[in-house]
């Protein structure tokens, strides 16, 4: 029963991760698969945002269920640690998990946006518009500093190279 719980928590939690992060980057929501995250996480979210207001492009309902999400996950992973009194380690630990998440969809965002400019780079798709804005704030500051070389963007690469070396120094937690 705990694993069917922690499978549906990470899903929803991820799902939510990927709202906060597709409003944080400032997708178009007339796009169909954020309004499919959206219609899938507003049961949840509504409610929380009465209190829980978004200030900016920062939508804290959406963060703090992601947290407590994977807090959750932590909790049901290693039940021994709430009777030890060790709720600052289940905090961390479920920002942590939050944190690999995040790098995982951006390496997944950063593949499916190299992959589709080689398959067909003119050809609108609402995945890689989405993968699109979502990379952009991480893309960008590369750039500047490792502009395009004989036509070659190489910022994908060592993007992923900084994501898997940020995966590498959690990997122990």
């Amino acid at each position: 029963m705990d694993v069917i719980l922690i499978v549906v928590l990470r899903l929803f939690g991820t799902l939510c991760l990927l709202r906060f992060l597709f409003q944080l980057a400032g997708a178009n929501m007339y796009n169909p698969l954020v309004q499919a995250f959206a219609r899938i996480t507003n049961p949840i979210l509504q409610p929380l945002r009465r209190f829980l207001p978004k200030h900016r492009l920062i939508d804290f309902s959406s963060g703090l269920v992601v947290l407590i999400a994977f807090v959750l996950i932590q909790t049901l992973s290693s039940p021994g640690s709430i009777k030890a009194g060790a709720f600052h380690l289940l905090l961390i630990g479920g920002v942590v998990m939050a944190i690999k998440v995040t790098c995982w969809i951006f390496i997944v965002a950063i593949l499916l946006m190299v992959i589709m400019s080689w398959v067909a780079p003119n050809v609108y798709s609402p995945a890689t518009e989405l993968a699109r804005v979502l990379t952009e704030p991480v893309l960008r500051p590369l750039r500047k500093v490792l502009p395009a070389m004989a036509g070659f963007d190489f910022s994908p690469m060592l993007a992923m190279m900084g994501l898997f070396f940020v995966l590498y120094l959690l990997a122990r937690f």
